[in-house]
């Protein structure tokens, strides 16, 4: 056979088999386009806005001879993430493949059977050839002449000082933050106007829900308080529930003391045991402010005169005899009166380690001229008294 007549055969095989390579490209190609339709979409979109590419490195910006075997046969562009086939070993971007595996569990390629077990990360030498590869920034053409390597790219273009979405701060005193290409576009005053309004806007829709929120609370208050005077009313009638309102009580003050600070009494002679009716409205006063539940507002307030405190306390002789017990109290601070007289408040349930004739049923109120500090550490466990 004449050498003229192989290179001839040589060269029609040649143009077979890149003739077959081209169709099945432009048959991947076409296939890969309809499947990814919504995702290009999708990118062209980020793309007009920043020129960058949501899947693979844009081919045109890579300097120098690319290998065909670094081309990802879906998005046509340089794999990133890329991933090969533990069968066929074809590479793809791994957004690429899982996009298309969405709707197809074969190979883009040559058809065979694809599934996610199927994918694994490419070759040593791939990710060497990738690693070569140099890229230039998105933004050359707007002045940036960074060659970079692809795991590079997307770090720098996100912060690229020549990206026109890049935001940058106003020059012009406002202070807000706009992208660069629309600060010459920008308007203090309008944007700050605009700025204004929907933080008004959002005031008042949390004025609203304020307002919405605390009608509810009055209701339930009002709900609850009805309720309690229900329980009240039965109590003279009915032992299991004079017994059942009783213990309500004590939990209701025991939950409203709980939020008040402990106080620290250091003179207990500034007590003021008969207090006049001006001191008791202003007592009133602050227990309500202070959320006291409103149905034992009257059973705070009244024991405020030494004639309805425990026994032991009832005359200054018996308080001089007792004086050494007082400190043990546990005492709850409550807002100074309006005079600007402390007072404190005395819990039953915070006082159990004291004796029942210095312990109050539920609660009462004590008046002093000063000595009254708010204190800074727990008291003492009930085990601890003396």
């Amino acid at each position: 056979m004449s050498p003229l007549t192989l290179f001839a055969r040589s060269d029609a095989s040649t143009f077979r088999s890149e003739n077959y390579k081209n169709r099945v490209f432009r048959k991947v190609s076409l296939e890969a386009s309809s499947v990814l339709s919504s995702t290009k979409e999708s990118r062209n979109r980020i793309g007009n806005r920043n020129h960058i590419s949501s899947m693979g490195f844009d081919l045109p910006y890579i300097v120098g001879h690319v290998d065909e075997e670094l081309i990802c046969p879906i998005c046509a562009d340089i794999l990133e993430d890329p991933v090969q086939s533990c069968g066929c070993e074809h590479a793809y971007c791994r957004a690429c493949i899982d996009k298309w595996m969405q709707q197809k569990q074969i190979c883009p390629v040559d058809r065979s059977d694809l599934l996610p077990g199927h994918l694994v990360p490419v070759s040593r030498l791939m990710r060497n050839m990738l690693s070569r590869l140099k890229i230039k920034c998105s933004f050359a053409e707007n002045g940036c002449s960074q060659l970079l390597a692809l795991e590079e790219y997307r770090s720098h273009v996100a912060g690229c000082e020549h990206n026109p979405k890049v935001v940058v701060e106003c020059n012009k005193g406002c202070g807000m933050k706009v992208p660069k290409d629309e600060l010459a576009r920008h308007n203090c005053v309008f944007e700050l106007r605009e700025l204004v309004q929907n933080q008004m806007a959002e005031i008042a829709e949390l004025k609203e829900t304020q307002a919405t929120q605390e009608l509810r609370i009055v209701i339930q208050r009002r709900e609850l308080e009805l309720l309690q005077y229900y329980i009240a009313a039965l109590r003279s009638t009915n032992p299991v529930m004079r017994n059942i309102g009783e213990q309500l009580d004590r939990y209701s003050l025991m939950q409203w003391g709980n939020g008040l600070p402990l106080a620290n009494v250091r003179t207990w002679g500034s007590l003021i045991s008969t207090p006049d009716t001006p001191m008791h409205v202003m007592v009133r006063d602050v227990l309500r402010t202070c959320g006291c539940p409103m149905h034992l507002l009257n059973l705070m307030v009244d024991p405020c005169h030494e004639t309805r405190w425990p026994d032991a306390l009832i005359t200054l002789d018996a308080r001089r005899e007792n004086h050494h017990r007082l400190n043990q109290y546990v005492t709850r601070i409550l807002p100074p009166l309006v005079s600007g007289k402390p007072c404190v408040v005395v819990l039953g349930g915070d006082n159990t380690h004291m004796p029942e004739n210095l312990r109050p049923t539920l609660g009462l109120v004590m008046i002093f001229v000063d000595g009254v500090e708010e204190m800074l550490q727990e008291p003492l466990p009930d085990g601890e008294y003396i």
